[in-house]
């Protein structure tokens, strides 16, 4: 499973990867609707394009992941787009980008696309959603040299007309094109939390995160059914942690869903995972990189570790080795340990807390069954 994050400028993408102690695979970034070509990509260096060329060329393995606004300011008029009234416009971008060695450049195509609300909807119409989502790739990929990857992405919540809008039926569906990724966005963000989380206590703050991720779970796992009845891979390139001031419930400074999140996508074979690493639109912010900038200590430190170590080419303690398989706990009890050196050690124990009377109980039980065998 390759890994990513969200940022905009040279320098910091440059202090991320100090900071994670390797190049990342992937960068998220969204697109300026209303523009057109590379230009419109989100980037903060005046020198925008040849930045873009220096990072994401053929000079680096790294790839680009643009949420890219095919309809244009006009962000939920499909129809147009079905029609062709922007064919040349993707066209325009492919050549650019290939021209500046980014034809493996990833588009998410107007995410979130499937619920009823959003300037981006496509509730009301989603065979015109299919057709201008087909159409897009049809003219990008036309172009010489282009090897672009296309993702599905829908909110995470439900189905919506995410069937209905699927794009590979479409006429304009490009002869072996292999199938979009499918890959929601995936927050920490459920209705088993309260509003306000500073009126529990830290077991049952445990206990809410463990109940939370079984549901988000649950979620995942139907998005992964509709990915594998279409024959397609699966990711997410926009997930994270939420601090308190995010108006939707969540788990906080949760580390335990970004080791959850990682290590089950790797057990499932997903393609990639890029964090959003930004300010929330609605208030709020998902950063753990600065570590400090929105509150999420815990949460960038096990972003740090297990993230730097996959990059490595190593796995984390106690996690996934990355092909499916987790290596053996090296406590009795099966605890999530602290990272080694971290003033925080007393995060993952109050995670577990419920479980450490018992296990003290059960361990002193076998002490006593082994004295009286001797």
């Amino acid at each position: 499973m390759k890994h990513g994050i969200l940022t905009i400028r040279k320098n910091q993408l440059e202090a991320i990867e100090q900071w994670l102690g390797h190049e990342v695979d992937l960068v998220t970034t969204t697109y300026n609707q209303g523009q057109w070509g590379a230009s419109g990509i989100t980037w903060d260096d005046s020198n925008k394009l040849s930045v873009l060329e220096q990072l994401f060329g053929s000079n680096t393995s790294r790839q680009l992941v643009v949420a890219y606004e095919m309809a244009g300011a006009d962000r939920g008029n499909y129809e147009a787009v079905a029609r062709g009234d922007h064919d040349d416009k993707h066209r325009r971008l492919a050549r650019e980008l290939v021209s500046m060695g980014m034809g493996d450049t990833i588009f998410r195509l107007n995410h979130e696309f499937n619920l009823e609300w959003g300037h981006k909807s496509a509730w009301d119409n989603p065979d015109a959603y299919r057709d201008a989502f087909a159409r897009t790739v049809r003219e990008m990929q036309s172009v010489s040299g282009a090897n672009f990857t296309f993702c599905f992405a829908p909110a995470r919540n439900r189905l919506g007309v995410a069937p209905e809008a699927w794009p590979v039926p479409s006429k304009y569906w490009p002869d072996g094109e292999p199938a979009p990724i499918v890959t929601p966005s995936l927050y920490d963000a459920h209705g088993t939390y309260p509003d306000d989380l500073s009126t529990v206590s830290d077991s049952e703050l445990a206990d809410l995160r463990k109940k939370a991720w079984g549901n988000i779970k649950s979620l995942i796992q139907m998005w992964e059914n509709f990915a594998a009845e279409r024959g397609a891979g699966f990711g997410t390139a926009e997930w994270g942690v939420a601090n308190d001031a995010y108006p939707n419930p969540g788990g906080g400074d949760n580390p335990s869903y970004i080791r959850n999140l990682i290590e089950y996508g790797e057990s499932k074979g997903w393609e990639f995972q890029a964090y959003w690493n930004a300010a929330s639109a609605s208030g709020g912010g998902h950063r753990v990189y600065p570590p400090k900038a929105d509150g999420l200590p815990n949460a960038s430190a096990e972003f740090q570790n297990i993230v730097g170590q996959r990059l490595s080419g190593g796995t984390s303690d106690g996690g996934s080795t990355g092909d499916g398989s987790t290596t053996d706990p090296a406590q009795y009890g099966d605890y999530n340990t602290p990272q080694e050196g971290t003033v925080d050690w007393h995060i993952p124990l109050n995670e577990n807390f419920a479980d450490i009377e018992a296990d003290i109980k059960d361990l002193a039980a076998r002490i006593a069954e082994l004295e009286q065998s001797n």
